[in-house]
């Protein structure tokens, strides 16, 4: 593992200790604190749903005992977005099988380790897509993009967090690109 200081712009290698995820691609990743979470993804053989805890500080790795609801399904190619500072939002991706694009929300809760499953609701839900990105502003969720297999998504979805409720934001003056070119 390698780590890039900002201030300097020079790489250096990390030393860690612990339980380490193993070679994976496709999996999500966030920082919370001085804590680096990583979920899912592939190992090159099969699609994952384990989470794995790197705390920066002292460099040591760690597979946290979760409660609460199941963990997410494996998956890739979704994302792992922190919203509100300490709950970890893992929405889509792709699962188990051919042709198995997700449009699921998990939330853990860092503090706790509490992972719950929660009914999302709203009169625009996004469609099931793996390959999007996300990004957090205040306690809402936004998701961009993305890819269902036969098409690319344009659009821009919105997940408040306290209500768990979608809405979409609405283009103004330009189509949204729905067909893979």
């Amino acid at each position: 593992m390698v780590t890039l200081d900002v201030e300097t712009m020079a790489w250096s290698a990390l030393a860690t200790t612990g339980q380490r995820p193993g070679t994976r691609d496709s999996h999500g990743a966030a920082l919370v604190g001085h804590r680096m979470l990583v979920f899912g993804g592939t190992n090159g053989g099969r699609k994952v749903n384990d989470l794995h805890v790197l705390d920066l500080r002292t460099g040591e790795w760690t597979r946290p005992q979760c409660k609460g609801a199941p963990p997410p399904s494996p998956r890739e190619s979704h994302t792992v977005t922190v919203v509100g500072g300490d709950r970890l939002v893992v929405f889509g991706g792709s699962g188990e099988g051919e042709g198995n694009y997700l449009c699921d929300v998990h939330v853990l809760d860092v503090p706790t380790m509490t992972w719950s499953s929660p009914e999302v609701r709203g009169g625009h839900a996004p469609a099931p897509r793996d390959s999007h990105s996300a990004v957090a502003v205040g306690r809402r969720l936004f998701v961009f993009g993305g890819d269902c297999g036969d098409r690319y998504h344009g659009d821009v979805d919105v997940l408040d967090v306290d209500t768990m409720a979608w809405s979409m934001v609405r283009q103004i003056g330009r189509a949204s690109c729905r067909e893979r070119v």
